[in-house]
């Protein structure tokens, strides 16, 4: 499912042939309290109608008093064209789901507001023998108004000052991935980061990245965004380190997301937006962006509030690298995050290039700051260059890194470089934007018998004008 869209390229000729500080102790995830418990809905089996597409089978699904729910389907037949609508009572949220979509989403329904939501089948004209059937729900739980910062940092700093200055943010390339209650985010490739210690390798603590989260409620209780705006996290595509020790430096996650099965899109192409990554920055400040915890009134514990796990972001003091082996390389910042945080981007301040991923508390400025996975990490940079395949040239007019080299952190500026050094049967990957004839970007794709795959993550590329 993870598809691209293609290339338009214009006024070429193009022939493809064929042939340093303190060590903080605690990580940051921040696990959104829920539970699963028994629910039964059969449908019974189904047959079409001759004349048209119908809805043979309604009914509600209701958990009373509970904040959200979800659905898990143990079994179905949705044929080839059949499929199923949930709505929620709440806030009218819908979710399409036919038998692809499903086995996508592992069987189970997006995340739906609200203690109730209705569940129909339509069953496609002469289809037989369709049918659903529900044994389990998982219920969200009511925050309650406990103490903030029970979820991995108790007794370890993570803000970096005596007030929390984080502010609301709407950065549509940061989402919140749920249960766990860690940050994700989508890189330049449709490649997605976050924290080691986030996952089992087995989709069960990560089971879908949300964009554009809406505020909590007044107690904390998280709130979903729209089935549109919810991505199923493929579980085979999952590559991470985390040696359950919290080793600084060496924390991180790599994986991929199945397309919306409303809108039929990846996260990358959905939201439209991506940070680039590098390797060889040493800037003065930096920003992160996640979706940790929040309380009322700011420094105190005495309760979460709408901004719980929600975006917020807060700029400060980069501090510096350590490497102290080609898997071990921490990054040190003095920016405000807190539970819920694990696995944000580390930004170059005022641009949309990172450094690497948010992890760990721990900060006593101004010589002790919070700590991330760099990118100088051999390891994670192979996972992410390898992300669309093993055999893969990266192009990006927009990254004026040097030197260049065709990795994902450092780029060609010109396709015609890329295409240039792929090998036979690899891919070229290219960046969204503008690639002129005057800079460089004229070739014959092929001409010396490779043979490639353009792909294009996101947005449209413009050859040769």
């Amino acid at each position: 499912m993870r598809l691209f869209e293609k290339i338009t390229i214009i006024s070429i000729a193009l022939a493809v042939l064929a042939g340093g500080g303190a060590v903080p102790l605690c990580a940051q995830p921040a696990p959104i309290p829920h539970h699963r418990q028994p629910y039964l809905l059969d449908s019974g089996v189904q047959k079409g109608l001759e004349a048209e597409t119908a809805s043979l089978f309604r009914e509600t699904v209701q958990a009373a008093g509970v904040p959200w729910l979800r659905l898990h389907f143990v079994d179905y037949d949705l044929g080839e064209q059949s499929f199923v609508r949930i709505t929620s009572l709440g806030d009218g949220a819908v979710q399409i789901l036919d038998a692809d979509s499903l086995g996508h989403w592992y069987g189970s329904s997006a995340f739906f507001n609200g203690d109730a939501v209705e569940v129909e089948l339509y069953v496609a004209p002469v289809e037989t023998d369709v049918f659903i059937k529900i044994q389990e729900i998982t219920v969200g739980e009511w925050a309650g108004g406990g103490d903030v910062g029970t979820a991995g940092d108790v007794g370890i700093a993570s803000i970096c000052g005596g007030e929390d200055d984080r502010v609301r943010s709407t950065d549509p390339r940061v989402g919140r991935i749920v249960p766990v209650g860690c940050t994700g985010w989508i890189t330049s490739n449709g490649a997605h980061l976050t924290a080691g210690h986030c996952t089992d390798g087995t989709g069960t603590h990560m089971q879908t990245l949300e964009f554009n989260v809406p505020d909590s409620l007044s107690d904390g209780t998280i709130q979903h965004p729209d089935p549109e705006d919810q991505y199923p996290i493929d579980a085979s595509s999952i590559v991470f380190f985390n040696d359950g020790g919290g080793e600084i430096g060496n924390d991180w996650t790599v994986f991929g997301c199945n397309a919306n099965s409303n809108t039929g899109l990846l996260p990358i192409q959905g939201q439209n937006a991506f940070y680039r990554m590098s390797r060889d920055h040493s800037p003065t400040n930096v920003r992160i962006t996640g979706c940790g915890e929040d309380n009322m009134p700011p420094g105190s514990t005495g309760g979460l509030n709408s901004d719980n796990q929600t975006q917020q972001t807060h700029w400060g003091a980069y501090l510096r690298e350590v490497v102290e082996g080609a898997s071990d390389v921490f990054i040190e910042y003095t920016v405000d995050t807190m539970g819920g945080s694990s696995g944000s981007p580390v930004i170059i301040y005022g641009t949309t290039t990172t450094l690497g991923i948010h992890t760990n508390a721990g900060c006593n400025p101004p010589d002790n700051g919070n700590t991330g996975t760099g990118f100088e990490h051999d390891n994670l940079e192979n996972a992410i260059q390898t992300f669309l395949g093993s055999n893969v040239v990266y192009a990006d007019s927009g990254d004026l890194v040097a030197p260049e080299d065709g990795t994902v952190f450092r780029p060609f500026d010109t396709v015609a470089e890329a295409i240039s050094a792929v090998l036979d049967n690899g891919i070229v990957s290219i960046v969204t934007g503008s690639y002129t004839a005057a800079a460089g970007n004229t070739f014959t794709a092929g001409e010396d018998g490779k043979r490639m795959t353009f792909s294009v993550p996101v947005g449209s590329v413009t050859i040769g004008e």
